[in-house]
């Protein structure tokens, strides 16, 4: 069931991270997950996030299709979902924080179209040590600066859990499409792509 479409606008407090003059995919997920249980209650969940492009500036949330959007998410409790659509505005971020990825690649494992964690990684979120294993299993592919397009979860992800994703498709060698588990249990897809030199994904 869809729930109703909202008139909110909500200005997302997000940092920029390390030397990035970007939105990370980690603080929009983290974000977002967190006002899902404002709309629709305590067991609401992101399901999905999309990002058409990155974002330089201040992101809005708005429940309210709109033309700007750099991308899209999607809320989900029980039998509800909400769609959202995300939106630049013209103030700039000033406040910015580390973010050590190498922490967590040092404990991955890397098999063969396979990436994953024996244990979670206390300290950092379930989606941070999914986006450090998800760019070390593209680069099994292709070298270069992945970036996140998408995810799509079938239940919430869990700190406690041991994280993998598994290839499933490489398409063109610039887009991977790959399974998430969480201990050993499949939970959803992610997907990730190469941007050509030109700058177009």
């Amino acid at each position: 069931m869809l729930a109703r479409e909202s008139e909110a606008k909500i200005v997302l407090d997000m940092p920029l991270r390390g030397r990035r003059d970007y939105v990370h995919s980690t603080d929009l997920f983290a974000t977002l997950d967190g006002l899902a249980e404002v709309f629709l209650g305590p067991d609401a969940y992101l399901k999905t996030l999309n990002l058409r492009r990155r974002a330089h500036r201040q992101t809005i949330a708005c429940f309210r299709s709109d033309s700007n959007a750099f991308g899209t998410f999607t809320f989900a409790a029980r039998d509800w979902t909400m769609q959202g659509w995300l939106v630049e505005n013209a103030l700039p971020i000033t406040r910015r924080i580390e973010f050590d990825e190498e922490a967590i690649a040092k404990l991955a494992i890397s098999d063969q179209g396979c990436v994953y964690l024996r244990a979670p990684l206390q300290g950092y979120s379930a989606f941070e040590q999914l986006i450090v294993l998800f760019k070390m299993l593209c680069a099994q592919s292709h070298s270069g600066a992945w970036l996140f397009t998408a995810i799509d979860l079938d239940r919430p992800l869990s700190g406690e859990a041991a994280l993998a994703v598994t290839r499933t498709q490489v398409v063109l060698g610039r887009m991977v499409d790959a399974m998430l588990s969480l201990d050993g249990s499949p939970a959803g897809r992610m997907q990730m792509v190469l941007p050509s030199p030109r700058g177009v994904a």
